[in-house]
């Protein structure tokens, strides 16, 4: 199987930022879950944020959405404080949450600009600290 869909993975603080682009396929998903679960290891068990930029996310296989519920299932567990999704519509947001209910578990907020989702963001962490 080839991957399908584009991500890059990368700390800021404790924030990590992530940029999803195209349509995932399972190996895709897989990918980029691995990609966030390296970032996870570096913050070491300290409380993060999630910053998730779907401006250019095209959708996903079914498997790729199944897999993508199970990896927020398990991230839920961990010391998240706070996700941030960036999308172009109401379309996407809903989109979202119905494949992947367990989304509905963490801290969430949708946003359509990268500066509102940064501020709520370091506002979330700063309310912990």
């Amino acid at each position: 199987m080839i991957s399908h869909g584009e991500f890059s993975v990368v700390i800021t603080g404790s924030i990590i930022e992530s940029k999803l682009a195209g349509s995932f396929n399972e190996l895709g998903c897989s990918g980029y879950i691995n990609a966030v679960k390296d970032k996870l290891n570096i913050l070491a068990g300290k409380p993060f944020a999630m910053l998730i930029d779907d401006l250019e996310l095209e959708g996903g296989t079914p498997e790729a959405y199944q897999l993508l519920n199970e990896y927020n299932q398990w991230m839920s567990k961990k010391p998240i404080v706070a996700k941030a999704f960036i999308i172009s519509s109401q379309v996407q947001k809903d989109i979202i949450l119905q494949r992947s209910p367990s989304l509905l578990q963490q801290n969430i907020e949708f946003f359509t600009d990268r500066e509102h989702a940064m501020l709520w963001l370091h506002g979330e962490i700063a309310s912990i600290s």
